[in-house]
């Protein structure tokens, strides 16, 4: 230790141009990295809900909900299937493996329900792949006691 010490008191110089050479290569490459704050992540799963107008949660199930998970179920590189039945919707959730083209699946998808007879009254079924960058980063609320809501929308527009 004591010979870095007595390096560092005689070689002021070389200490002053490493100092210089790390500061340079540090902001180099601080400011050529390649940075996200929130990476593009692609996941695997697709949502299909269906609305029902009217229908109880049973009714929904069995006439609907059933008859679109048989749809997709077989399609290729689905892993799980995974639906809820609710008054006047359907919702099912299709996982895939982490290979798959996602825009290729929704056609698919979309592809199988476009076969499926459907109840009458019932909604067309709306496929969506689920994607993180889709999602709002800020959300805002605007509040006033002298105002009703038209007016706040007008204003919350011009912000």
């Amino acid at each position: 230790m004591n010979s870095i010490i007595k390096f560092s008191l005689k070689n002021k110089l070389a200490i002053w141009l490493l100092t210089i050479i790390i500061v340079a290569a540090g902001l180099y490459s601080g400011l050529n990295m390649k940075q996200e704050t929130i990476p593009s992540i692609s996941t695997p799963l697709i949502s299909i809900s269906t609305v029902y107008p009217g229908a109880a949660p049973e009714e929904v199930a069995d006439k609907l909900t059933d008859q679109i998970e048989q749809k997709v179920t077989n399609l290729p590189g689905v892993e799980l299937v995974s639906s809820s039945s609710m008054a006047n919707a359907s919702s099912v959730q299709l996982q895939y493996d982490y290979d798959t083209d996602m825009d290729d699946a929704v056609k698919e998808v979309k592809e199988a329900l476009e076969k499926l007879e459907l109840p009458e009254g019932v909604d067309d079924p709306s496929v969506s792949k689920l994607e993180l960058n889709a999602f709002p980063v800020v959300a805002l609320s605007v509040t006033d006691k002298g105002s009703d809501l038209p007016a706040l929308t007008k204003t919350s527009k011009r912000c």
